[in-house]
């Protein structure tokens, strides 16, 4: 394995193989020349290392300025390397991907009814804890939707956010959180007292692009003056608890 490590840190890879002679750096704006090889051989762990695209074509090697070049895709599938392409970021992640994404731009919520995104903490604050941002009603709920989408576009494995019922509301209040959609399969479900705070509920949503985060107030309920989700993230490794800034 030491042998294999010092193989991969020593073999250059680059995020895409280009199938030209010419090869343009977008980020230095620099033309290089460079050859593909086809007498180069490989060798991995010993054996014969050959890679191939879905179409069965041989991935010639890259050679420019005396060093080699292989996309990283493969040489990381030949090594059991879980590899990543974050096009938000322009990100290869090899080795799983450990970013933390804070769920505090438009771009990746969406209202559905009674919602909204802020940042404004006078709108985001608890009795035991104020959010630095979040999504709140801006008004009071009577017998309507609390319902909003957020969009990890497939790139994250998991969601957290705490969850807080004003106890102007009369009764438990369940709020389901769904995929894609306003009534797809639930992935969690929760109940809220009156009042009460549930801190750090986490889910799997693993390959999902939108969930939808859903309750109706019925009038039973009463009029609810505040209903906050606080804090929401998406992310791709376990974090450490946290919590919000407590007063």
């Amino acid at each position: 394995m030491k042998n294999v490590k010092m193989f991969v840190c020593g073999f250059l890879v680059c995020a895409m193989l280009i199938g030209i002679a010419a090869v343009a750096f977008a980020d230095s704006g620099v033309n290089v020349t460079a050859v593909l090889s086809s007498t180069i051989k490989m060798k991995l762990n010993g054996n014969d290392f050959n890679p191939q695209d879905t179409d069965g074509t041989y991935v010639k090697p890259l050679i420019y300025n005396g060093r080699t070049y292989l996309p990283v895709k493969f040489l990381a599938a030949a090594l059991n390397i879980p590899v990543d392409w974050d096009g938000r970021t322009s990100t290869v992640w090899i080795g799983g991907q450990s970013d933390l994404l804070q769920v505090n731009d438009v771009k990746y919520y969406e209202d559905y009814y009674g919602t909204v995104l802020t940042t404004d903490t006078g709108m985001l604050t608890s009795p035991s804890a104020t959010y630095k941002w979040g999504v709140t009603n801006d008004k009071p709920l009577d017998m309507q939707y609390f319902t909003f989408f957020l969009k990890p576009n497939g790139l994250y494995k998991r969601f957290r956010a705490s969850f807080f019922l004003d106890s102007s509301a009369k009764d438990n209040l369940t709020i389901n959180i769904r995929k894609d959609n306003y009534d797809g399969q639930v992935i969690k479900s929760i109940v809220l007292q009156p009042g009460a705070t549930l801190d750090n509920v986490d889910l799997d949503i693993g390959g999902i692009d939108k969930i939808c985060i859903e309750s109706n107030i019925a009038i039973n309920h009463g009029i609810i003056k505040k209903l906050i989700v606080g804090e929401p993230i998406f992310y791709n490794e376990t974090l450490p608890s946290v919590s919000a800034t407590h007063r």
